[in-house]
Formats: C-alpha cells, sequence, structure tokens
C-alpha cells in the first residue's frame, strides 16, 4: 500500500493566464504521476482552490482531472483549506464531493470527529484550516479521545501552522502547537505553510508539509522553483516527487 500527499495546490490562483495555465498543468500532472505510481489513494490537505468560489471554467478543469482518479479506481480525501473554506458553509468542495470526486473528511458525528475508512483499510480523519488561523479555537475543544483509542493504520490531515516547524520567515505567525493534534496516528498529512518539511515525533508518527503543487508567488518562483508532492508506502517511506514544467530563472537588476 501506498499513499500520495498534496497540498495547497491554489488551482487558478495566479492572476497572469500563463502562470495560472501552468498551475493547473502543475495539478494535472501530480495526479497523472499518482495514476503512474498506481497509490491506492490521494489526500489533499486544504487549498485545492485560492477560493470557496472559483471560475466555473477553473473548477470544470478541476472536476476533469479528479476524474482522471475517480476512473482509476483511486479515492481522493479531501480538507477544506484557509483559502477554500468558507465561513458561510458554501464552498465548491462540496460539489466536488457531491460528485464523488472527492470525499471530505472533516466529518462528525454527535460532535466528534470521525473517521472515514478507504478500501485499503486506512483510517483518515481532519480538521479544516480558517483565515486567520482562527482553527486554533477548533483544535482547543477538539475531543480526541476516541481517535486516540482507534486501532489501526490512521492518517490524521490537518491545514495549519506548527509553531515547533517554523521557518523564520514565519517567526512572527502565531501557530498551533503540534500536541494539540491526536496520538498516536501513523501520519499527519499537514498543508497551509508553502515549505518542505517532515519529521518524525514519539507519540505522533510522521509529520508531513509537501509543499505546494505549484509556486502560489514570485517569491515562491523564485525560492522554490516548482511544486512537489509525496508518496508514502506503509512503512511510512516518503519520496518527495518534483513537479517540474519550466525552468525558472532569476534575474537581479
Amino acid at each position: 500500500m501506498k499513499f500520495a500527499h498534496l497540498a495547497d495546490c491554489h488551482v487558478g490562483g495566479w492572476r497572469e493566464e500563463e502562470l495560472r495555465r501552468l498551475s493547473i498543468e502543475s495539478f494535472r500532472m501530480a495526479i497523472e504521476t499518482c495514476i503512474i505510481e498506481h497509490v491506492g489513494f490521494v489526500l489533499i490537505s486544504g487549498d485545492l482552490f485560492n477560493t470557496s468560489l472559483p471560475q466555473i471554467e477553473i473548477v470544470k478543469e478541476t472536476a476533469a482531472i479528479l476524474n482522471m482518479l475517480k476512473e482509476a479506481d483511486i479515492s481522493a480525501y479531501i480538507i477544506p483549506g484557509s483559502h477554500d473554506y468558507s465561513p458561510s458553509g458554501k464552498t465548491m468542495l462540496d460539489v466536488l464531493d457531491n460528485a464523488g470526486l472527492v470525499c471530505n473528511v472533516m466529518k462528525f458525528d454527535d460532535g466528534k470527529l470521525i473517521f472515514t475508512e478507504d478500501k485499503t483499510g486506512v483510517k483518515i480523519t481532519g480538521l479544516y484550516g480558517r483565515r486567520s488561523g482562527l482553527e486554533r479555537l477548533d483544535y482547543a475543544s477538539l475531543q480526541k479521545d476516541h481517535l486516540e483509542k482507534e486501532s489501526g493504520f490512521k492518517i490524521f490531515m490537518f491545514h495549519t501552522t506548527l509553531e515547533e516547524f517554523k521557518p523564520k520567515d514565519l517567526e512572527h505567525v502565531e501557530g498551533e502547537t503540534y500536541t494539540s493534534m491526536p496520538k498516536r496516528f501513523n501520519y499527519y498529512a499537514g498543508g497551509h505553510v508553502h515549505y518542505l518539511f517532515d519529521a518524525r515525533k514519539d507519540g505522533f508518527g510522521l509529520i508531513v508539509y509537501p509543499g505546494p503543487t505549484f509556486p502560489n508567488n514570485f517569491k515562491e518562483l523564485e525560492e522554490i522553483k516548482h511544486g512537489s508532492f509525496c508518496i508514502i508506502d506503509e512503512m511510512l517511506n516518503l519520496r518527495r516527487i518534483p513537479l517540474k514544467l519550466k525552468d525558472v530563472e532569476d534575474i537581479k537588476i
């Protein structure tokens, strides 16, 4: 068994037409690679879109790409991120979910977060990201005991900045401690911060940020050059897969 971990796709987020097209094609390249690699399922840890209500053409192209996974019998699991989350509850992710193209794993029963079980037997749950880091309030009230006691291979999806692992340029951004997440999960699939990071923590398994599938601004184009995502096996061996469509040439004047 192996699975893919994507985050921060921000499909269609660029204003410049050529860069907007590259962001879509980079997402397509990631999904095509997942199919070629025969992954069991795909995780998208927030910000599939750059807004909760993207342009209809962006939605149509994204749906067509996700349908490639469906035709390959590969499930896609998702949580809303700070960009595609909406306080009103109206988000295009619901349309994709209702169409059977993705499954939002942030589900509650009687006020408790519950698991979605993949056909591989892996159990997945997660918590959304909200604007201005307001998901910290949800972590503070999250009931965890039942999640921690659940047996089997478990994945927790999250979309937030983790205080202990912030890079220097985010030192003034208030984050959430990783210890606020439920313990005893095998894999923690992160999103929100656009840098590559992974660490193993006692009692918490492997915590990973895969980076964006395409740089979302000119600073990221300059620094990280291209997008990436991760493929992980049942032994938690991690491979970072580059999504390089173009060479980036940095010219200082």
